[in-house]
């Protein structure tokens, strides 16, 4: 397929998972030469001004007209993206910088324009929370259109365009997603951006595989390459290999056909080979992504990340009304099966108004999840309300996210019962009790869970995080990130003993971190005795054949044997070994996760 052309492989941060081959579409970055042009005359200055003017007002009008496309296209959640475009649009601050580059230093006005935002996104580049640096695409975006109309060149022509395209490029305005035929894009390769950006979070609503932070790639693709774009891995393969496409072929078939709509049905409650029931959940960060959980055949959804909701709001924190509706839909959407809210976990700055949290030296171990909660009570409690009078259209729980003492879910219990005694009956009021949960991914908490368990309805664990604090190993850092271990045997012991406290306890428990995702790590988690396991959507279909291939006690053995080695490598070398004699489906995808050093940089199920 790649014909004589040499195969090359660019690592990137994945933002958006899936597998697709496609050809590349170039579209042009508009990395322009600006020069400063001196003016002597004053009457040519004030000419340069009104044209700014002109520009500014054309901007707007373009954007106005595109968000309504936008939220046509993509939803009314989405279309928020442009309401930030438009306000920096508006920003007075900004205006008067360009107008006075112009008149202090007589020149032109796009170097007036590229001044005043250089000097903007210099002082973003030095913050260290990456949700802020993010928002460079942002101002590069709004700039760009600002250019645009100042040169009177017009962005992206929307010719017709060929199908199976992977959009290569520098950047990725998200107005771009109301103007160009998703029906032939199928990925993004993308030299910046982050996994908070607007477009890397209406790539995952889209389900479009997308890739970011791909450095110095872009000269050496032409357009119409063949593209192998992983977004699971991070990796941009051009020109792939026969060889390479063999060994991809099932994970590309599987994830095209989790594009297809399927006939809705009732979803049958999976079982092992041995009658054994398995509850698979998914694990969502959109409102749109309730339609993969239910093509998927999710038996709900298991964790609902909602800081995605706050983020990039010029207003503060979403209303009440704002996240009801969402919460309703996804509500009506799952019922009967059940729906929980992860109460706000961030410790990003700018997610809630009047809180400065950028100045914190480890956000990770700071001002964040439950304890954000408690601080910002009136936030908090306005989530609390809108997930409480969801429960009317079905079956709603509450989560508390990095919780680590008794006192912090009583203080947070306590909150909930107050809002509910709020709600007026006459408004419909809350139907029944709304079970709430405790994230279970501190040390401290795995220590004392005999005691945290009588305090809620059920338990969620959070293995990523869980991973992070009990390795002291920082996920997102390269030069550690091969010490990420989630077979490490202090994990296996903490795993363990969640699975025993909860049965000895009688609460349900479900894991909700990635390792659900990975068939060696469900058949272990099984063994465990852990029986609800939420991933990613797109992964369920792997997971229900694991399941129904395998009985409970082949599982408990393996689980058993596990426990007594030494290191991940054993461990993963043992599950390989002994799962792949189970089953017959091809598990070499799943391979190299649990045997390559884990992190980012370094994860490949390709090689």
């Amino acid at each position: 397929m790649s014909g004589k052309k040499l195969e090359r492989l660019f690592q990137g941060n994945g933002v958006s998972s899936g597998i697709v081959l496609g050809q590349a579409l170039k579209l042009d970055s508009h990395n322009r030469v600006i020069l400063k042009i001196h003016l002597d005359d004053a009457r040519l200055v004030e000419e340069e001004v009104r044209r700014v003017e002109r520009a500014i007002r054309a901007s707007k009008e373009q954007l106005e007209a595109l968000k309504i496309r936008l939220e046509e296209k993509v939803g009314r959640e989405h279309s928020f993206v442009l309401d930030v475009h438009l306000l920096m649009l508006e920003d007075k601050g900004l205006r008067a910088e360009i107008l006075a580059n112009i008149r202090n230093h007589r020149a032109n006005a796009e170097w007036a324009v590229r001044q005043a935002t250089e000097r903007i996104l210099d002082a973003i580049e030095s913050l260290k929370d990456e949700y802020i640096r993010d928002r460079r695409s942002d101002i590069e975006n709004v700039v760009e259109r600002i250019l645009f109309n100042l040169s009177g060149d017009r962005p992206f022509s929307h010719k017709p365009l060929p199908q199976n395209l992977i959009i290569v490029s520098h950047d990725f305005n998200p107005s771009t997603f109301a103007v160009i035929d998703l029906q032939k894009v199928r990925g993004l390769a993308l030299e910046s951006g982050g996994r908070t950006s607007h477009t890397a979070i209406i790539a995952r609503s889209l389900r479009l595989p997308a890739v970011m932070e791909i450095r110095d790639f872009i000269s050496s693709i032409s357009a119409g390459d063949t593209l192998l774009l992983n977004g699971d891995d991070g990796q941009l393969i051009v020109n792939p290999t026969q060889e390479r496409l063999e060994k991809v072929r099932n994970r590309l078939e599987e994830f095209r056909s989790m594009a297809e709509p399927v006939a809705s049905q009732t979803v049958v409650p999976n079982v092992t080979r041995d009658g054994t029931p398995v509850f698979l959940l998914a694990n969502t960060e959109l409102p749109d992504e309730v339609k993969a959980a239910k093509r998927c055949g999710a038996e709900g959804i298991g964790l609902f990340r909602s800081e995605f909701l706050y983020f990039g709001r010029p207003e503060g924190s979403p209303t009440m009304e704002e996240q009801l509706k969402i919460y309703q839909m996804l509500s009506r959407e799952m019922n009967p099966h059940p729906v929980a809210v992860r109460t706000l976990d961030t410790g990003s700055d700018s997610v809630l108004a009047g809180l400065e949290l950028s100045g914190q030296a480890n956000p990770s171990m700071g001002l964040r999840g439950i304890r954000l909660s408690l601080m910002a009570r009136k936030a908090f409690c306005t989530q609390v309300e809108a997930i409480l009078r969801a429960s009317a259209a079905g079956k709603m729980e509450i989560v508390f996210p990095m919780v680590s003492t008794v006192e912090e879910i009583r203080e947070a219990k306590a909150l909930v019962e107050d809002v509910r005694c709020r709600i007026p009956e006459s408004s419909g009021g809350v139907a029944g009790s709304v079970p709430i949960g405790a994230m279970i991914e501190v040390p401290a908490t795995v220590l004392t869970l005999e005691v945290l368990a009588k305090e809620v309805d059920f338990l969620c664990v959070g293995t990523n995080d869980l991973i992070q604090y009990m390795l002291a190993v920082d996920r997102g850092n390269p030069q550690v990130a091969h010490l990420f271990q989630p077979l490490h045997p202090s994990i296996l012991l903490c795993l363990r003993r969640i699975a025993e406290v909860a049965g000895r306890t009688e609460k349900p428990v479900r894991v909700c971190g990635e390792i659900s995702s990975n068939p060696f790590y469900a058949v272990l988690l099984l063994g465990m005795g852990f029986t609800q396991l939420s991933m990613n959507p797109l992964s369920i279909p792997t997971i229900r054949k694991i399941v129904q291939e395998v009985s409970l006690e082949e599982s408990r053995t393996i689980a058993s044997r596990a426990m007594v080695l030494a290191t991940a490598k054993e461990v993963g070398e043992y599950l390989i070994n002994a799962v792949s004699q189970l089953v017959k489906i091809n598990l070499a995808p799943y391979v190299k996760e649990i045997t390559a050093p884990s992190g980012r940089a370094n994860r490949s199920y390709l090689s």
